[in-house]
């Protein structure tokens, strides 16, 4: 039972944010495109990169998910499924929702100043890459649990 609890917070928790923030990504991306279409393209790449980006949490919850099912409850120590579903799923679950917003604050600017979109983007990776850092660790967390 503890097995199944801990597959469905792994990628339930980080992937219920996870979608939001792509929500977000996504109305922002269309909102603006909607009002300035001359932006389109710009806002295509940065709403594919954005959604891409943010889509590692989910993908590290489903990687611990599919670990956890493989084990076997007879010799996996009680509780580590649980904690390693939380470990990777409630990290995900923050990671998704402020990357989605750190994405949706970059169009936002580079709709507001659209010369300088190249700087915007530049920081608005390096960020991501930042607040990923937290799914990571979730990650290693997860893993090291299991193993």
């Amino acid at each position: 039972m503890e097995l199944y609890i801990g597959a469905g917070l792994a990628v339930g928790l980080a992937g219920l944010w996870v979608g939001i923030g792509e929500g977000i990504i996504a109305k922002k991306s269309l909102e603006i495109m909607g009002k300035n279409p001359d932006l389109s393209g710009t806002f295509l790449v940065l709403t594919i990169l954005g959604i891409a980006l943010t889509e590692s949490a989910a993908i590290y919850g489903l990687i611990v998910s599919l670990q956890i099912i493989g084990l076997d409850p007879a010799t996996t120590a009680s509780g580590a499924a649980i904690g390693a579903g939380t470990a990777v799923g409630a990290a995900g679950l923050w990671v998704g929702a402020g990357q989605g917003m750190l994405v949706s604050w970059a169009m936002e600017s580079i709709r507001r100043n659209p010369a300088i979109k190249g700087k915007i983007m530049t920081f608005m990776v390096l960020f991501l890459a930042l607040v990923e850092s937290a799914a990571i660790y979730g990650l290693i967390i997860a893993l090291s649990l299991l193993g």
